[in-house]
């Protein structure tokens, strides 16, 4: 079985995609690369790398779930900001990565795989991830940029040269908001606010799901989200995920396409709005950065 292919997406970004659904995206400056994110464990991220590029390559992580660390294994050099390494510690098992395939494959592909199939767990640590830290590659520099909301340690990598920015799962068509790492609807949003201030810096947006591409104003949609549910305002659509029932902000269609033409969309736990918890009511809400 293939576990993986290649798109170069432009002179210096290439995208690579590993079953079931997860990307990963290497850029390619004159001395080095560096890998943003690390798969979700099946097959032999290391090695596929190797026939993209000659050059010595590092990995950042934007977050410590399964499915961007699984193959960091096969890497010497990590960063992960430090706020995830407990989390990234628990995803890496095999337990944890044989039931993300199950979730996402088809039966009889799941069926098909071996033990072999699935990278070992990583026993080397991670390098700490800070916000605003710059990677020179040559020519093209890496800075990171700090997003929590979908885990505490999120963070988002802008390609300055290029005028990109790797969301990870930090904003999208459905940011995860209801998993017990994530953060109340309230905090997102005042990470949003302070997000928004480098919004002059990149043009486009690579996700690590669904479309490899999304409009720059899915950051406004999900912050108007944001704001509907801190007032109560939500479609409240129930959604069956990893044998929970969440609720998605918007309406959407079975491939998570918004209803309304909108971009960006809240899977979030109806408790955990508010910081000091419970679910949203009407409250003042401001629209500067904290």
């Amino acid at each position: 079985m293939e576990f993986f292919c290649a798109e170069r997406v432009s002179p210096h970004i290439t995208q690579i995609i590993n079953v079931p659904q997860a990307y990963c995206y290497l850029v390619e400056g004159e001395e080095k690369a560096a890998l943003i994110d690390a798969g979700d464990g099946l097959g032999n991220l290391g090695d596929f790398v190797r026939t993209l590029t000659d050059k010595p390559v590092f990995v950042i992580l934007t977050h410590g779930h399964v499915d961007h660390i699984g193959g960091a294994v096969f890497f010497g050099e990590v960063y992960l900001n430090e706020k995830d390494w407990a989390l990234a510690r628990k995803h890496d098992t095999p337990e944890l990565k044989h039931e993300y395939a199950g979730e996402f494959l088809p039966p009889e592909t799941f069926r098909s795989l071996s033990e072999g199939d699935f990278s070992p767990t990583r026993t080397g640590g991670y390098l700490p991830l800070e916000d605003g830290q710059v990677f020179d590659l040559g020519g093209i520099t890496l800075e990171a940029l700090a997003l929590p909301g979908h885990t505490q340690g999120m963070t988002c990598i802008l390609a300055r040269e290029e005028r990109s920015v790797f969301f990870g799962d930090g904003c999208s068509p459905s940011v995860y908001l209801w998993l017990e790492d994530s953060s109340t609807v309230e905090e997102y949003r005042e990470s949003l606010l302070r997000f928004k201030t480098q919004e002059d810096r990149y043009d486009t947006v690579y996700l690590s799901h669904g479309p490899r591409t999304v409009a720059k104003r899915v950051l406004d949609d999900v912050l108007e989200l944001c704001d509907g549910l801190m007032h109560g305002v939500s479609d409240a659509q129930p959604i069956a995920l990893l044998g929970e029932e969440p609720r998605i902000a918007k309406r959407t269609d079975r491939h998570f396409r918004r209803l309304d033409g909108g971009v960006g969309n809240i899977v979030y736990d109806p408790e955990r709005i508010w910081k000091n918890g419970g679910a949203g009511e009407q409250k003042p809400v401001s629209h500067t950065a904290p």
